[in-house]
Formats: structure tokens, C-alpha cells, sequence
């Protein structure tokens, strides 16, 4: 008798949710996809089901609640259209699709001329299904759609050095006609070595383009004779940079595009400085690949490099000076290590301590108010880490040099430490507290241990 109520009661406990859809509106074959929302707000496909021409309903049973999206999908490339649905662990859902065909028809240009052929990519924004239209020499495409709404495209030709992407929105009555234009500046250069004069392949080229809200990036690498090329770049403010291990990184170069110039050609020669190799190791002591090692010098950025499979690297330092390096691991933990004046040759090893803490700092003014919000300069350990080297924190460990709009800053995955904070609000503010060597006292200061650390900061109020 309790064998057989467990065996009930694990039965019961299967999911028991349903989701049915009754198509309408065309009569060919179908192709219907069940997706699920994961948690990193990725859909992850469940199950398909092929229909006939005759057949308009399909069911799906033993869902888990959560977050679906049905997908159905023609003959055609454009002929896809994707319904969200939200389940709980017992819903027998309905849902009815009317798919409604209609033209989408257009141009692409590039400085007022046809840009073809080509191949034009369309992703819905939300429900992320993708359709690929082909681009006539003439600039032209024509194709059905089933489905209005917003739209991340892409367009790819020969005569792109990197695919262009923006956004568009398709609406209105068929048939929909969109002009698509794709910018005509070009920034074209050829990176050298200071001395010696000879090219230097395979550096990586970072452009940044800042427009009136928002920074587009875009990354190529120079080739065999040193030479790259971007182009399909976009009006505003550019600021390129070059990433060298082995050679000291020049200043961005900073300029703007607009009527009066969308060309730039750059003559680069870079400072090979001194090579210093190093080797990087994880908390485990084991080799820590692709780890990203920074080269500073008074808190200036000065060279950066990736770890081989091995974790080792060559970064150059500059010439006579005492210099920082600033190793953050591929799977979190970041570790600092002092290069002397007269240390060549030598393998230096940077350890990675274990990053088993983290830090909550939670701000107020006096009168317990939220404070506006800021960022935060940071010191580890006695060293300065500049904003560009806080970024690469953010992105590879999550690290929240910002406070949100609750007035607190998060920092996980952190070793523990001595850590300061100078607040910021500008980048003129950050480099000038860089350039002053962060010489006067930290209004914030915490010697972080193992597990969880939290902190209250208060700030006058201002009247």
C-alpha cells in the first residue's frame, strides 16, 4: 500500500501543464516550435511539430511553468511569427494565431548609392527569431512577412569590412517599404613599430563611436602588412584605439564625422617599451587561460594582453619606470603584482587569490536620503584601478563600480583586501583623481574578509 500512494503522488507531482494553438489565416505546411525563457533570458527550444496543410492545431503537454513562446514558420524565409505565452504549473492554455501575410519591400544605400548585393538579416527584438533576405545588386529586396513589430537588422556585403546593424521598426498598411542607409565613413590606417618602422599584424583595433544618447563599439584586427580598415561608420564623435601586448598602447585617437569629413587615414607608431613575460595563475595555482593582464603606470593604462592556454603573456611596461600589472581571471578573481625598474627577462607569475567575497556599499545623505547616482574610482591593496581597467572588471566579473538607483554599489566575487573608493560623476572628475595619484585619503575605506561585507556611507546634504 505505500509503495503504491508514493508512486501516486510521484506522478501527481510531473508537470501537468498544456498549451494548444489553432493557426489560421494560411494553407500550407507548418513548421511549430515550443521555446522556453531560460534564466539568462535566453529562449531554449523544447519541442517542434511539423503540421500539414490540412492540419491548424497543435498541443504540447507535461510543461513546467514558466515562460514559453510559440513559433510557427512557412516555406519562406520571412514567413515565421512567434506568440509569448506565460503558464503555471496546472494551466491547460488556448491560444488562437491569425497569421496576416503583407509585402515588405526596399532600398539599401550607402552614401546615396546602391549597396548590393547583399544579404539583409532580420531579428525580431523580443521573441529573437531571425530571417535572412536577399539584397539585389541594385539595393533591392522584396519579401512576405507574417509579422509587424520592432527589428534588429544587419546588412553584410563584400564591400563592408564588418556587417552594419541598427534598428528599425516595421509597421503600417502592405505594402511596407523601408529605406535603409548605411553610413559612408571610413577609417582606414596602418600601425608600425616606433623603431624599427616594420608593420605589426594582428593587433586588435577598437573604434567607439559616440552618438547623441548611446556608444556603438566595433573591433577589427590589423592585417599582415599591419594595415585595417572600418568603414560603414556612423556620424558623432570616434575614438580609436589600438591594443598591443608586447608594445605601449598610443592615447586614443579622438575626432568627429559629420558634413565636413566622414575619412580618416591614421599613421601609427607604437613604443615597444620593455617586454616583460609573465604567468598567470588561478586561485587553484593552475594556469589561468585567456586572462586579461593589464599594464599601468601611475594608474595610466599603458599596454594589455591576453594569457595563452598556458596562462602566459608578454606586456610591455615603458622604459625606466616602475609599473603595475592588473591580471583579471576568466572565471573572476583579479590579482596585482609591482614591476620594478630593473626586472627583465624573468618570468613573472601573478596569482589569483580566491574571489569568495563580496562587498554591498549602501550611500545616504545625513538626512537619510538616497544620493543621486554615482560611480565609484576604486584602490586595491595600495593600487589605483583606473576606469578602463574597472570596465573589464564589470565585464568579465560583474563588478558594479556604480551605485543604482537604490544608492548601493555591489561588489561580488571579490578577494578580500583593502579597498578604497573615491565617488565620481564625470570622467574629468576620475582622471583627475588618476592624475593626483589619489594622493588625499579615500572617503571610503574597508578591509574586506571572507563572505559577505556591508557598509553605510553617509554624505552632507546639500542645501
Amino acid at each position: 500500500m505505500h509503495l503504491i500512494l508514493l508512486l501516486a503522488a510521484t506522478l501527481a507531482a510531473k508537470p501537468a501543464a498544456s498549451i494548444e494553438t489553432t493557426i489560421r489565416g494560411t494553407a500550407q505546411p507548418l513548421r511549430v516550435e515550443l521555446l522556453k525563457r531560460n534564466a539568462d533570458e535566453k529562449w531554449e527550444g523544447v519541442a517542434r511539430r511539423g503540421l500539414t496543410a490540412e492540419e491548424k492545431r497543435v498541443r504540447f503537454d507535461g510543461l513546467e511553468a514558466g515562460v514559453y513562446q510559440i513559433r510557427i514558420r512557412g516555406a519562406a524565409e520571412g514567413e515565421q511569427l512567434a506568440r509569448k505565452i506565460i503558464i503555471g504549473s496546472r494551466d491547460a492554455r488556448r491560444l488562437e494565431v491569425d497569421i496576416t501575410p503583407f509585402e515588405l519591400t526596399g532600398r539599401v544605400t550607402q552614401g546615396g548609392a546602391p549597396l548590393g548585393p547583399a544579404a539583409l538579416v532580420l531579428r525580431n527584438d523580443e521573441l529573437q527569431w531571425t530571417a535572412t533576405l536577399p539584397v539585389a545588386a541594385d539595393g533591392s529586396f522584396h519579401t512576405q512577412l507574417w509579422e509587424r513589430g520592432d527589428y534588429f537588422y544587419s546588412v553584410k556585403s563584400t564591400k563592408l569590412t564588418k556587417a552594419f546593424s541598427e534598428r528599425t521598426r516595421i509597421a503600417g498598411a502592405s505594402p511596407v517599404r523601408l529605406a535603409l542607409e548605411v553610413p559612408a565613413g571610413v577609417i582606414a590606417g596602418v600601425v608600425r613599430d616606433a623603431k624599427s618602422g616594420a608593420p605589426l599584424p594582428g593587433l586588435s583595433v577598437s573604434l567607439m563611436t559616440r552618438l547623441d544618447e548611446e556608444e556603438r563599439h566595433v573591433q577589427t584586427m590589423t592585417d599582415a602588412s599591419g594595415a585595417f580598415r572600418l568603414n560603414a561608420v556612423r556620424d558623432g564623435q570616434q575614438t580609436v584605439s589600438i591594443s598591443a601586448g608586447d608594445h605601449l598602447e598610443p592615447e586614443p585617437f579622438v575626432f568627429d564625422f559629420g558634413p565636413a569629413g566622414r575619412t580618416r587615414e591614421l599613421d601609427i607608431r607604437l613604443q615597444p617599451g620593455r617586454t616583460i613575460p609573465i604567468l598567470v595563475l588561478g586561485s587553484e595555482r593552475t594556469p589561468a587561460e585567456r586572462a586579461l593582464v593589464f599594464s599601468l603606470v601611475d594608474g595610466v593604462l599603458r599596454a594589455r594582453a591576453f594569457t595563452d592556454e598556458d596562462g602566459r603573456a608578454n606586456i610591455a611596461v615603458p622604459e625606466g619606470e616602475t609599473a603595475t600589472l592588473f591580471a583579471i581571471g576568466p572565471n573572476g578573481g583579479f590579482g596585482v603584482r609591482r614591476v620594478t625598474r630593473e626586472e627583465r627577462g624573468e618570468r613573472l607569475r601573478i596569482e589569483l587569490p580566491r574571489a569568495e567575497s563580496s562587498l554591498s556599499i549602501q550611500a545616504r545623505t545625513t538626512d537619510g536620503q538616497p544620493m543621486p547616482p554615482f560611480s565609484l574610482l576604486m584602490r586595491y591593496n595600495g593600487e589605483i584601478v583606473p576606469p578602463e581597467v574597472g570596465e573589464a572588471l564589470t565585464e568579465a566579473i560583474g563588478l558594479q563600480l556604480a551605485t543604482s538607483a537604490e544608492s548601493e554599489a555591489m561588489l561580488r566575487n571579490i578577494p578580500t583586501g583593502s579597498y578604497e573608493f573615491w565617488p565620481y560623476r564625470t570622467e574629468a572628475e576620475a582622471e583627475s583623481i588618476v592624475a593626483s595619484g589619489a594622493t588625499f585619503a579615500a572617503p571610503i575605506q574597508v578591509n574586506v574578509r571572507s563572505g559577505e561585507n556591508r557598509i553605510a556611507v553617509k554624505f552632507k546634504s546639500r542645501t
